[in-house]
């Protein structure tokens, strides 16, 4: 295949990344430890971290001047969070805590006829293609909630309550949305054929919603995403959240790794299985019912950012009518989390921006089941560990981050041509030419190929950093663009896509539209192993309202 070279702004050299010539004349770039066309700020941890950040503070507002008034709703109760969300709807309702632990499963709500008219916006999700695996969600069900029609929302809980067994759903119509201080849950049952494709539970998608804070949340395994973007979502931050759950071999008997292990396990006792099943093979070949438990503490697929290659400009309809839902404008932070055993998309991104600092992932507890179970290793396919995944011209950048056994902490390549097994042959052909940027800087890793401190640009890019990473002709190191534009685009449809190769051009002069603070590298395990997650920070609800916490902590 041919690569048609990109169409490159003039750019010179970069303060951030200076170039200089080696003796024999090759071309490197000097070490960096700051990503171009950024404001970034180092301190120790203070109340001030707890203020939006990102993407979101672009477009996210305080609602604190709603406690004490109507508009301020706390529930109890399933169906008492649903007729808010309706209130939601109607304008009247900005603030939701939820004071009870909620299970959302369809089943569970057992929603009269009159009700399911009522909030139509809450709908059955549809079961495992290969049946229920985990008795405690075959027992509540599960649900899809449709957000759409909604200006400016907190949900939140004082006490980090949890949410069950449903996937939210953030529809384009749904601006200024925040969610803290919540745990999720009942999402995951036990996939028998390794492939996690039997069914969509995810516990979040931001389907074209913008705007959007999600913060101190925790969010363990899934079967498919996490919290996942889709058409075109933008100015979104997710921070100081928790995802994904340590290998342990006595999980409590009321967690869903238990409760579906233990009903593998009965039929595997029950000669139920056979060599297609992966829970027979591996307890054939020796694995213990304990270490499969910890060998299921592991999640695919973490956070999707544009959920196909034809989302490449908005959707126009036949009316004329213009759905900004393109994947171009994806714009994504993720801001002091922390990531537990986990696979890959760190995020992935097509077209769009990403921007990550002061992240922890820690794949450790999972490596050491693959390592020390041969059965588990031969027969467990949950073996990914990766991060930034730029595709289709995206820009990844993150910054100040520790990157635990995680093996590719860059996946892809630097033009997209080299990187088409995963899509159709028209968008393979279409893409061709996208230059990818990834970019990680004053980071540290640790895996099963050593150690390293600095950026992915150190030594021409050959470094830790980039072991999953296929270089084109290297164009991208010290050349960074925040994000990039197909020639022509404003005259292109979505439903009858050119049939030559598209033409790019990148933003070099771009600057991030807001600045960030980051903890020292070496503070980041240890702070976020205290704040990030749900119930980790204790403050009044009208704390929880605010969005700057630089001036004051009053409300603490």
């Amino acid at each position: 295949m041919k690569f048609r070279k990109a169409m490159v702004l003039v750019m010179v050299f970069s303060l951030f990344a200076p170039f200089f010539l080696t003796g024999n004349g090759t071309a490197h770039a000097a070490a960096i430890d700051s990503i171009p066309n950024t404001i970034r700020y180092m301190k120790d941890y203070d109340s001030s971290f707890l203020s939006v950040s990102g993407y979101a503070s672009i477009g996210v507002n305080d609602r604190s001047e709603y406690i004490d008034t109507p508009y301020y709703r706390q529930v109890k109760t399933e169906r008492e969070f649903l007729q808010a969300i309706l209130d939601a709807q109607a304008g009247s309702v900005k603030v939701i805590e939820i004071a009870k632990d909620l299970n959302f499963g369809w089943k569970n709500l057992n929603l009269s006829s009159e009700e399911t008219k009522k909030f139509r916006f809450i709908t059955k999700y549809r079961d495992p293609m290969n049946g229920f695996t985990n008795p405690k969600i075959e027992a509540s069900g599960v649900s899809q909630l449709n957000i759409d029609n909604v200006e400016g929302l907190t949900i939140f809980s004082k006490k980090g309550k949890t949410i069950r067994s449903v996937e939210l759903k953030l529809q384009r119509s749904t601006n200024d949305f925040v969610i803290r201080n919540l745990n999720f849950d009942g999402m995951w049952q036990w996939d028998d054929t390794g492939k996690h494709k039997e069914v969509g539970w995810t516990y979040i998608k931001i389907n074209g919603a913008n705007n959007v804070w999600i913060d101190h949340c925790k969010f363990p395994i899934a079967a498919d995403g996490l919290i996942d973007t889709e058409n075109g979502g933008s100015n979104i931050t997710i921070s100081w959240s928790e995802f994904g759950l340590p290998a342990d071999e006595n999980p409590s008997t009321d967690t869903d790794i238990y409760q579906t292990i233990q009903f593998m396990e009965e039929k595997y006792a029950s000669n139920e299985l056979n060599s297609d099943s992966v829970y027979y093979n591996m307890r054939n070949e020796g694995a213990t019912k304990e270490q499969i438990m910890a060998y299921a503490a592991y999640h695919s697929k973490v956070h999707l950012s544009g959920s196909g290659d034809k989302d490449y400009v908005n959707y126009v309809s036949s009316s004329g009518d213009e759905i900004k839902d393109g994947n171009q404008r994806i714009r994504l932070t993720l801001a002091y989390n922390t990531y537990t055993n986990v696979g890959q998309r760190i995020p992935m991104i097509r077209q769009g921006s990403g921007h990550a600092y002061n992240l922890y992932l820690d794949n450790s507890s999972h490596q050491a089941i693959l390592e020390n179970v041969s059965a588990i290793a031969e027969f467990g396919t949950d073996t990914l560990s990766r991060a930034l995944n730029a595709r289709n011209g995206a820009s990844i950048a993150a910054d100040t981050s520790v990157f635990n056994d995680i093996n590719e902490p860059i996946i892809g390549a630097e033009i997209q041509g080299l990187d088409t097994k995963n899509m159709d042959a028209q968008w393979a052909e279409l893409f061709q030419a996208a230059y990818n940027r990834n970019l990680i800087v004053n980071s540290k890793i640790t895996n099963q190929y050593g150690t390293y401190t600095g950026s992915s640009w150190d030594n021409n890019g050959e470094n830790l950093f980039t072991t999953g990473f296929t270089w084109y002709d290297k164009s991208t190191i010290g050349n960074w663009a925040w994000s990039s534009h197909i020639i022509g685009s404003e005259n292109m449809s979505k439903m009858n896509p050119p049939t030559d190769p598209f033409t790019f051009e990148y933003n070099y002069d771009e600057k991030l539209p807001y600045t960030y603070t980051v903890v020292p590298l070496d503070s980041v395990v240890p702070t976020l192993t205290k704040y990030a997650g749900a119930n980790k920070v204790n403050m009044s609800p009208i704390a929880w309202l605010k969005t700057d916490y630089n001036s004051n902590s009053k409300g603490r």
